[in-house]
């Protein structure tokens, strides 16, 4: 390319695409536009293949010879491939926005990559065509009375100016690229890392256990001052380790709280979606936490009800419908709280940086663990006054978006043990059982329903209410596992549910461990044909304990013989256990 189309070429870019551009050294200015012509011919070629195929299957069909397809060329292709330049753009756009800018061999572009430019550059031909009738804001006209036949309220693209909507899609590129760009540059660091610093205090804490077990045996003085320096040096070792780990950015376990969304009747008519793609982006206990943000985004008004028309996973735009928004943006959600590091739904602090990160773009992400070491108020204002002189926009995202979601985001209320015999129960079961913390939070969760909650299949209230009166056996254990922070487990579930969710696994009786559940079939229907409970430890006399919700029980150890109880059942046959307390 010479020194014109290139110029040409790149004022076509997007802005922050332009400007990263412009910041690289003229030396990795050469390098990679050769890396660019190489990897648009290919681009070009794999269309040109495309549409030969189609081309000829069109004139087989109609008798006519192939000699005639001689005259088409890579370089005019029509009819859903752009010129050459748009494909240059198009490359360009990818390479700088997925930072695949210094390889030079170009083993860093697969298939996945060639079918992401071939999305861009359809959907860059669609909006010239859509477009091509008239300006640009006929296009956004054309598009915001769709989403009004739709039912969806609000929406301000027709009062917007050309340059206006300029802006706009200059936004969602700054979210796209520098969401994309930190994805790329943090995947490798985190988890390397946090996984070093483990072995290595673990193995460390091991050795000095090892020396101190030695020391025991050693009588010459000389031998035990210098066993007792090594494991002076064991010991800063380990808090040297601690302190990088936590100085990584790393996040802690938070509070010990659990968090419920307090949200509108339209927000909480999509739990049953946003449980359904929280589950496929691998962020099932964060269902609260989605429900909050779209109350905050639109008060669940569709289409747009997560606010995804700017995000980066927003390949086919309009959003249409409830459930694309929610996908796109449960989507996103779970990059921004891998990118914070976020230990679970109640790591408080690495939430507010995840979700001003969806705010603002998840770019924001790296920049505020690196200049704040994580979110605060000021690290939002700064980031947002430095994107608004950069772009010359009038405004940045929500400088307060943490507190207007969090305001619905709230702990649930503060649950104690009331009744005396459970208490007691418990605090033996976990004297003679070990378990992980957070089983024995789900329940004792449970436990405060103990005498509080009556047995009814028809008067069921699972709707996850703090102090509920009526629950059956399957919406009992979900209220339990839900409200200690597991929100992937539906308020509404039946045992049904607990037999196919895969958050379960199958275990044997031998496996049974405090916090795993039991059913008296792996096969049978719900309706009262089959029952679940919560496997609750032995006590000294060997007694296996579970708390469950009953119509009535001889094997009560709680005083009550119906509703939520601890007991010495025996029928439960089906064993499953949750993975997330491994």
């Amino acid at each position: 390319m010479d020194e014109k189309e290139v110029k040409k070429i790149v004022d076509s870019l997007s802005g922050p695409a332009r400007e990263r551009f412009y910041e690289l050294s003229e030396i990795d200015r050469i390098k990679f536009l050769k890396k660019v012509e190489r990897v648009t011919k290919k681009f070009e070629s794999r269309n040109y293949e495309k549409k030969l195929d189609v081309k000829k299957r069109a004139r087989k069909s109609k008798g006519v010879r192939n000699k005639s397809l001689h005259s088409f060329s890579s370089s005019n292709i029509k009819d859903g491939i752009s010129d050459i330049r748009d494909s240059y753009v198009v490359v360009i756009q990818y390479l700088l926005a997925t930072g695949k800018v210094e390889d030079e061999d170009d083993r860093d572009i697969n298939e996945e990559s060639y079918s992401r430019m071939e999305s861009m550059l359809n959907n860059s031909i669609d909006f010239k065509r859509a477009s091509s009738g008239g300006t640009v804001i006929n296009y956004y006209r054309k598009r915001r009375n769709k989403r009004i036949r739709a039912g969806c309220v609000g929406g301000s693209p027709a009062q917007m100016s050309k340059s206006e909507i300029s802006k706009s899609l200059v936004k969602r590129d700054v979210k796209r690229n520098a969401a994309k760009a930190s994805q790329e540059m943090q995947k490798s660091s985190s988890k390397l890392s946090l996984d070093a610093t483990k072995s290595f205090t673990k193995k460390t804490k091991e050795a000095a256990k090892q020396l101190v077990k030695a020391m025991r045996t050693i009588s010459n003085p000389i031998l035990l001052v210098v066993g007792l320096v090594i494991v002076v040096f064991s010991a800063l070792f380990v808090s040297i380790a601690a302190v990088i780990g936590s100085a990584s950015g790393v996040a802690g376990d938070g509070d010990s709280s659990s968090y419920e969304a307090k949200v509108s009747e339209k927000t909480e008519s999509y739990r049953t979606l946003v449980e359904e793609y929280c589950e496929k982006y691998d962020i099932a206990d964060y269902v609260e936490l989605v429900l909050a943000m779209i109350e905050q985004e639109s008060g669940g008004n569709p289409p747009d009800v997560m606010q995804t028309a700017q995000s980066y996973y927003n390949t086919n735009p309009p959003i249409d419908t409830a459930e694309e928004s929610i996908n796109c943006g449960t989507h996103e959600l779970s990059d921004c709280l891998k990118a914070a590091k976020c230990q679970g739904p109640n790591d408080i602090e690495s939430i507010k940086l995840a979700i001003q990160g969806y705010n603002f773009g998840n770019g924001y992400i790296a920049w505020a663990l690196k200049n704040y070491k994580g979110y605060t108020e000021e690290s939002a204002k700064v980031f947002s006054a430095k994107m608004k002189a950069k772009l010359g926009l009038s405004g940045y995202g929500d400088v307060d978006y943490v507190k207007h979601v969090l305001r619905y985001y709230v702990p649930v209320s503060d649950t104690s043990i009331s009744n005396e015999d459970a208490a007691k129960i418990l605090k033996k079961l976990k004297e003679n059982n070990k378990a992980d913390k957070n089983a024995w939070k789900v329940i004792e969760r449970g436990a405060s329903l103990v005498g509080k909650v009556e047995y009814s299949m028809d008067k069921r209230q699972g709707d996850g209410r703090d102090n509920p009166e009526y629950l059956d056996c399957s919406s009992f254990t979900a209220w339990a596992f839900h409200k200690s922070g597991y929100s992937g487990v539906p308020y509404g579930s039946t045992t049904a549910t607990f037999i196919s969710s895969g958050q379960y696994e199958t275990i044997s009786a031998d496996k049974l461990k405090p916090g795993d559940i039991g059913l008296k079939s792996s096969t049978a229907e719900t309706g009262g044909a089959n029952h679940v409970g919560i496997y609750c430890g032995k006590l000294k006399n060997g007694t296996k304990v579970w708390l469950h919700c009953t119509s009535s029980s001889s094997t009560s150890l709680t005083g009550n013989t119906s509703g939520v109880m601890f007991g010495a059942y025996t029928n439960f046959a089906y064993f499953r256990h949750f993975k997330k307390f491994d």
